[in-house]
């Protein structure tokens, strides 16, 4: 099946990514990624699809199978549901001093502007939820090796 480019398009630009940030997050060529979003490309590989699900946050039907309900759920936010301590949002300052996350404010503010971690730009100043301190531990995690099977 066909992916939906347009829906691709706006899952992309809903995320906030350029085609060139895509590019780096994926691997995948710009040019592909392109005629992927004009639908283009007859059938996407799974290895292709697997990383762009990964990028985008989405399950990997959303892009292998160009499901259009999928992907038009993941462009909607999700009713927010939480205590109003979630939703602060924390200085990089704050975020160090509370020893959430293992950097300085500074190195914290420049892995926000290469955006290497989860933050938000607030009218020009980094700031992080708790849900961005979170994810950011998550992208450091390393699974247990179980060992070869017998």
């Amino acid at each position: 099946m066909r992916p939906h480019g347009p829906a691709f398009k706006a899952l992309r630009k809903a995320q906030g990514l350029s085609l060139r940030t895509l590019q780096d997050a994926t691997g995948l060529d710009r040019r592909y990624l392109s005629r992927l979003e004009r639908a283009e490309v007859d059938a996407i590989e799974a290895e292709r699809a697997d990383a762009l699900a990964g990028a985008l946050g989405v399950p990997t039907e959303a892009i292998a199978e160009g499901d259009p309900a999928v992907t038009a759920e993941a462009i909607e936010a999700p009713p927010i549901e939480v205590g109003d301590d979630e939703l602060k949002r924390y200085t990089p300052e704050e975020v160090a001093a509370r020893g959430w996350l293992p950097w300085s404010a500074r190195k914290i503010k420049e892995l926000a502007y290469a955006r290497e971690i989860y933050a938000h730009r607030d009218g020009g100043r980094i700031t992080l939820t708790r849900e961005d301190v979170r994810l950011t531990s998550r992208l450091g995690a390393i699974e247990p090796f179980e060992g070869p099977s017998a």
